[in-house]
């Protein structure tokens, strides 16, 4: 093992060590951000986390609030592990070191300073991650990114923008983070800023995990528009991970080149091909005719997982965000929804026991009361929750009939809305389906319904639209469909598939009495829109299900 010297400083608040290597001095394998490690030399365990230092030449002391500091390197996994814990990598678990190579861009990193607060270790580090990444993404396009410098991995969920697409992109770039040194990972909620309101249990998820969503980036966000979502020049190289759907957005074709790898549990549009299963890079939960895992959530613990060892313990928020949206994909393994899987089962567990919850015990929410906060963690804070309590808060907040109540039309219809493309040479383009928690019958009662529905197909032009309403009744889901178009032999020939042919029937969809109608805008000249309402037997029959059976109708679709 090569010399080093130690310089360790005790003070009632802070622990700092600072280790000085030597030019030949080691770095841990996959690692190349600071990140929580235990590195041995002499069989002597340290558990570090903190920063790497740049540009020490000149300086032999630099305060951890200082702009010349890089960006704080997070582990997934708690801070307050036993020295025994071992280095992850992107290759595995190991205590090897290697040199540093002789070209790396941190071959003038001589120091890393540790500092650990008690405070930080409270808030945790998966919002301490998430609240760097703004300022660590802008600092890389102010330096002027070249070929030295990490690559930025943009990870993005769907159009639809609901809590999987959302948790899932955070929790992935922030494991990603920690064990890729060649690149920087950028989670992009994939919706407006201001839509975010409207997803009131991704926000509850998010508040109670303890992240400040106003240092999130956006997709509407200026900075990322200009920088992130478009072909810039070289310096602004990136890579995009695609969480939650296989295809990436119709408004962001441009980037399709640099799909470099999928996440998801819905059927494989067969979209970038570049992006293989062989290479591990295509990680779709979808066989069959159906997923394999309720939540895209649990595709990310299950890599996480296979990265630790079994004494390792994953910070308080991100399980408690993962778990969260578990529990709601699975309607909490509710059998009559027929959502959950073994897989998600297993995940849900994992997270109970495998979470340090004491590392969020400190987060203080907004958007539930006290009394709330206790049912949710009985045992208390530093205590693994109540899963049926914390389902029930969550689901709570989705299902809300006075916040779906007040929502105006044109808000169900996008507030989880997801665009499909149609393969082949079909008189049908695409289909747009929009997912509404709300009964049917109160859906069309809404003020201007059917005139926000024409207008709002006429916006996103798709050559069919449908609305999937969900309701429980006495704790049952009910599912009921309505699809419509501007072309009112298009949608006949959906309605007569969905009632009539083999490949529909397990949907079991019958049409309502007056369930064929049409209606004309008032504000949108002759238009007139024809409309088909159906009820749903099969209430385990989500989007996921449907949006395949109705593409594989639209292909064959050639003329009428």
């Amino acid at each position: 093992m090569q010399s080093m010297r130690f310089l360790l400083r005790n003070n009632a608040v802070n622990i700092a060590l600072t280790i000085i290597f030597f030019s030949t001095a080691p770095k841990i394998k996959g690692l190349g951000r600071a990140t929580n490690l235990s590195f041995r030399p002499k069989s002597l365990p340290l558990l570090l986390h903190g920063y790497w230092l740049r540009d020490l030449g000149c300086r032999s002391s630099v305060p951890l609030s200082s702009p010349s500091l890089a960006r704080p390197q997070f582990s997934p996994f708690s801070q307050r592990q036993s020295a025994s814990h071992r280095v992850i990598t992107n290759t595995g678990l190991l205590y090897g070191a290697e040199p540093l190579p002789s070209e790396s861009r941190r071959k003038s990193i001589t120091a890393l300073t540790v500092s650990m607060s008690s405070s930080n270790e409270q808030q945790g580090t998966f919002a301490n991650f998430l609240a760097s990444v703004p300022s660590a993404v802008s600092s890389h396009f102010e330096d002027g990114l070249t070929s030295k410098f990490p690559c930025l991995q943009i990870i993005m969920g769907n159009e639809a923008g609901d809590a999987d697409s959302i948790i899932s992109s955070l929790g992935l770039a922030f494991f990603n983070d920690m064990i890729n040194a060649n690149q920087v990972s950028v989670p992009i909620v994939s919706i407006p800023r201001a839509d975010l309101s409207l997803r009131r249990d991704a926000s509850l998820i998010l508040d109670l995990a303890g992240i400040d969503t106003k240092q999130l980036l956006f997709i509407d966000d200026g900075f990322v528009i200009s920088n992130l979502l478009t072909h810039g020049p070289p310096q602004a190289q990136k890579s995009i991970t695609l969480v939650d759907h296989n295809r990436i957005r119709s408004s962001l074709a441009h980037l399709s080149s640099v799909v470099s790898e999928i996440v998801d549990h819905h059927e494989d549009e067969n979209s970038h091909e570049h992006v293989t299963t062989d290479s591990g890079k295509r990680i779709i939960a979808f066989d069959n005719g159906h997923a394999t895992v309720a939540s895209t959530c649990t595709l990310v613990v299950e890599r996480l997982l296979k990265a630790i060892d079994s004494t390792t313990k994953i910070d308080g928020g991100l399980g408690l965000a993962l778990l969260g949206v578990i529990l709601l994909d699975s309607v909490n393994m509710l059998a009559e929804a027929g959502k959950g899987t073994a897989r998600d089962e297993e995940a849900i567990n994992s997270l109970l026991v495998r979470t340090d919850w004491s590392t969020c015990a400190n987060s203080c929410p907004s958007l539930v009361d006290s009394n709330t906060l206790k049912n949710i963690f009985p045992n208390g804070r530093r205590n693994a929750p109540d899963r049926k309590a914390l389902f029930e808060v969550l689901s709570n907040s989705k299902f809300d009939p006075n916040f779906w109540s007040q929502m105006s039309a044109t808000d169900c219809l996008r507030i989880d809305y997801k665009e499909f493309t149609v393969t082949g040479k079909s008189i049908v383009s695409s289909i747009g389906l929009s997912s509404v928690l709300l009964g049917m019958d109160n859906l069309l009662s809404k003020d201007n319904f059917t005139e926000a529905l024409l207008a709002y197909i006429s916006s996103e032009n798709v050559g069919l639209f449908g609305v999937l309403t969900l309701e429980f009744k006495n704790g049952r889901p009910q599912r009921e469909l309505l699809v419509a178009g501007l072309k009112s032999e298009v949608v006949d020939s959906f309605a007569n598939f969905l009632t009539k042919h083999h490949d529909a029937a397990y949907l079991e969809v019958v049409e309502r009495d007056g369930g064929c109608f049409f209606t004309e805008g008032e504000k949108t000249g002759s238009k007139k829109l024809p409309i088909r309402v159906f009820r749903q037997g099969n209430s385990k029959g989500s989007r996921k299900q449907v949006a395949p059976v109705l593409l594989a109708h639209a292909s064959t679709i050639s003329k009428l």
